[in-house]
């Protein structure tokens, strides 16, 4: 299975999307090594106008485009991820009249950084019914 991902730094108006594809375990050392406690760091220094993002990191499944993205939030020494998931759901067109048809849509929730980390495992390892239960917790 092959990742594709995108960085959000705090002082960068630009999102930036590498061009390297991730294997699982390259996600997983990505999101484990990130500087999430110096990236927080760095919106203690700049002013609210200067900040353009919390520091995050988004991982997409290039096969089946299921996305998972972590969000630190909070003290360097005491932060937690926002955990956003976009899935394909399907959606009733019309009140059902005209049957129904796939669309993404985000769920998103709070999570401990051991609890995000195993929402993270859940999306590697496609258990993606788990992460649906997670998130509806």
């Amino acid at each position: 299975m092959h990742y594709k991902h995108s960085i959000c730094h705090p002082e960068s108006p630009e999102i930036e999307y590498p061009d390297q594809k991730l294997s699982a375990e390259q996600v997983r050392e990505t999101a484990r090594h990130y500087p999430w406690k110096q990236e927080l760091q760095k919106l203690k220094t700049m002013s609210p106008q200067e900040i353009n993002y919390s520091p995050a990191l988004d991982f997409t499944n290039l096969q089946d485009n299921h996305s998972l993205c972590l969000t630190a939030e909070g003290e360097p020494e005491e932060y937690l991820f926002s955990v956003f998931y976009n899935r394909p759901v399907m959606k009733k067109v019309l009140f059902g009249l005209l049957g129904e048809r796939e669309k993404m849509e985000v769920i998103d929730k709070s999570f401990s950084i051991e609890e995000a980390f195993r929402v993270l495992e859940m999306f590697l390892k496609l258990d993606y019914d788990s992460i649906e239960r997670e998130m509806k917790k």
